[in-house]
């Protein structure tokens, strides 16, 4: 597959991800948690942005941080892979929460096809690295996104976990509560608080058997 994302937007890479990773490598390194990994849906989850952060949206049964948030924004899953070693690998997590997006990997010019091929090898070095580890595959919302391509990506996530062992797929369309423009800032691409608060209902159900553990 020919690597499109670092020619075509390597000031992107460089000036933008590559600082996130770099901010990241600085925190104190908590091995065994819950680690949220993907684009910018989950980089603006945070009090930087004058959001309730990540970690305290959903805490775990005991009330304890459980949650650590890995996203960068811009990335798709040409660079989830390559920054995996850097941002996942030394946490050690017991779930991973995966969600690649769709949107950025199009924009760079990825396929659907090409996008769900990155995707299944961050989920292989997962499972490889961590044989007691869970990665929960978030799909992509159709009820913003109806693009045919979308559609397809998204049913390649589904079907990949379904026959993939310790995979489980989160079924943002399903959940049907993210589709209005009054969950959204003034891009209707990014969640404002009240659709970070809903985005949380959907991980407190999704991951409940994982937060019970913390």
């Amino acid at each position: 597959m020919p690597v499109k994302v670092g020619f075509n937007h390597i000031a992107i890479w460089d000036e933008y991800m590559e600082p996130q990773i770099q901010e990241y490598e600085q925190e104190p390194i908590e091995k065994g948690k819950i680690v949220f990994y993907g684009p910018s849906y989950f980089t603006r989850w945070s009090a930087k942005r004058g959001f309730i952060p990540l970690a305290d949206s959903l805490p775990g049964a005991s009330g304890a941080k459980c949650c650590i948030n890995r996203g960068f924004g811009s990335s798709c899953a040409e660079q989830q892979l390559y920054y995996y070693p850097r941002t996942i690998r030394p946490l050690e997590p017991a779930v991973l929460v995966y969600q690649p997006g769709y949107g950025n990997g199009a924009a760079f010019g990825y396929t659907a096809e090409e996008q769900f091929e990155l995707v299944q090898r961050v989920v292989a070095y997962t499972l490889h690295d961590f044989p007691e580890a869970k990665v929960y595959l978030i799909g992509v919302n159709l009820g913003r996104d109806k693009r045919e391509s979308a559609a397809r990506f998204d049913n390649y996530l589904k079907e990949f976990a379904a026959a993939t062992d310790r995979v489980i797929y989160g079924d943002l369309t399903a959940f049907g509560k993210l589709n209005s423009d009054q969950f959204y800032v003034e891009d209707k691409v990014h969640y404002n608080q009240k659709g970070y608060d809903l985005f949380a209902e959907f991980f407190r159900d999704l991951l409940r058997d994982e937060l019970a553990k913390f």
